[in-house]
């Protein structure tokens, strides 16, 4: 098993649309959202404080604009959940806590 630090930036990618993706369960700080890759008409991330899409938005992304990292540093209390949805998804990367 690899050394892990308990502070240690662990990431998530991300390359298709998806109804909901739980991230992470509990407290842990979205660090940002890299757009990799645009998406095409419409492809919109949401991010929720949350466990499920009844959660708190944290942000609504339109990633057909730029290809860009989206810094945040925001605490999330509950967790960190995602829905991504639209025509053609664009490539995302979201770090995390």
């Amino acid at each position: 098993m690899a050394y892990m630090p308990a502070s240690a930036t662990l990431y998530t990618h991300i390359a298709a649309f998806t109804a909901g993706q739980l991230i992470k369960t509990g407290p842990c700080l979205l660090q940002s959202v890299s757009i990799n890759t645009k998406g095409v008409t419409g492809a919109v991330l949401t991010l929720y404080d949350g466990t499920s899409a009844a959660g708190t938005v944290l942000a609504v992304i339109d990633t057909t604009q730029n290809v860009q990292t989206l810094l945040y540093n925001l605490a999330c209390t509950t967790g960190l959940f995602i829905a991504y949805s639209g025509t053609t998804a664009g490539d995302i990367t979201i770090t995390w806590q």
